[in-house]
């Protein structure tokens, strides 16, 4: 007479098994865990890596997720294998249960459904805990704008310089009577450009100020905090413009050798700057970059500062329409 362990299960009884797995299986389950104090502060090279490509594959490409998806599906497998052989209900199911999940289509199948019913969104929730530094850079076809010296304490309202003061929305005139009482020379057309006057995005003495103290050749440079969450929402997907929030500083600052100006420069209002312009070159761009040490966008802020976290304001909002 051929035994219960040698016996095959026939489609009906395995059909059974199968409905009293699915039966007994949770609606959802959160497979992988995150602490509270789990996130990306310390994983700026992933998330650059991201912005340069686009799209979340650096993010998401990671082995601990999968690990972990695996070991706690397997667990939740053998609960449910347990729950069904403590239930009476299924006491005629009992002497087949074993057997059944040795078949290796059947247990991929329930470990795939475990899964499939998983909610945890690990990465989402560690990517709202986090908090990075980022700074935006104009970048236009001139190469940047030289120190106070090599400019001979002389200023024109052109090439790099020009399209600071455009960018930050300042009446050319203005800049050439705030420079001269503070005894910078201008030379050349600073024309008049009075629609701009009371939509200033700095103040002209905090221009001043910043174009006096730069050390080296820099390029504006905005702070800010990275808008992660947002980014990871729209897949790292190419935005329109960023808006630096009102309050957030900006200045003179340069990644290949970490000079800069005082970056004190206050924004008085927010400011929306396209991430390409209009009419201008290929080389005419805004782009922001996470401003953490190990991310390969050479020197950052932090570095060269050690600022307080608070010193860099709101996070950028990127407009993506």
């Amino acid at each position: 007479m051929e035994s219960i362990t040698t016996k095959t299960i026939s489609p009906e009884i395995s059909d059974v098994i199968k409905q009293a797995f699915l039966e007994n299986m949770n609606k959802e389950y959160e497979l992988v865990y995150t602490d509270y104090r789990d996130n990306y502060d310390d994983s700026g090279k992933i998330i650059q890596d991201c912005i340069n490509n686009r799209n979340t594959e650096a993010i998401e490409n990671n082995q601990w997720e999968a690990d972990s998806l695996y070991e706690s599906s397997t667990i939740e497998l053998s609960n449910l294998e347990n729950k069904i052989l403590s239930t009476p209900e299924y006491k005629h199911l009992h002497p087949y249960i074993s057997r059944w999940l040795d078949r290796e289509d059947n247990w991929t199948f329930i470990k795939n459904t475990i899964i499939d019913r998983d909610i945890s969104a690990p990465i989402q929730k560690m990517v709202e805990r986090s908090e990075l530094r980022s700074r935006a850079i104009l970048y236009t076809n001139y190469d940047c704008l030289p120190h106070n010296y090599d400019m001979g304490n002389t200023y024109c309202y052109d090439e790099y310089f020009k399209d600071i003061i455009d960018v930050l929305c300042l009446n050319p005139k203005k800049v050439k009577e705030t420079f001269n009482k503070k005894g910078i020379n201008t030379i050349g057309r600073w024309p008049d450009k009075r629609s701009r006057n009371g939509n200033e995005a700095v103040s002209y003495a905090d221009l001043t100020d910043e174009i006096l103290n730069q050390s080296c050749y820099g390029l504006l440079t905005f702070m800010g905090l990275l808008p992660i969450k947002s980014l990871y929402e729209n897949n790292f997907e190419e935005y329109k413009s960023i808006v630096i929030p009102k309050g957030n500083n900006c200045g003179m600052f340069n990644d290949w050798n970490g000079g800069g100006s005082l970056m004190e420069m206050e924004l008085l209002r927010d400011l929306y700057v396209p991430v390409r312009f209009s009419g201008k070159t290929e080389y005419d761009r805004f782009e922001m970059c996470v401003d953490e040490r190990g991310c390969n966008n050479g020197y950052c802020i932090d570095e060269v500062y050690g600022l307080i976290r608070s010193a860099w304001g709101k996070e950028f909002q990127l407009i993506y329409k």
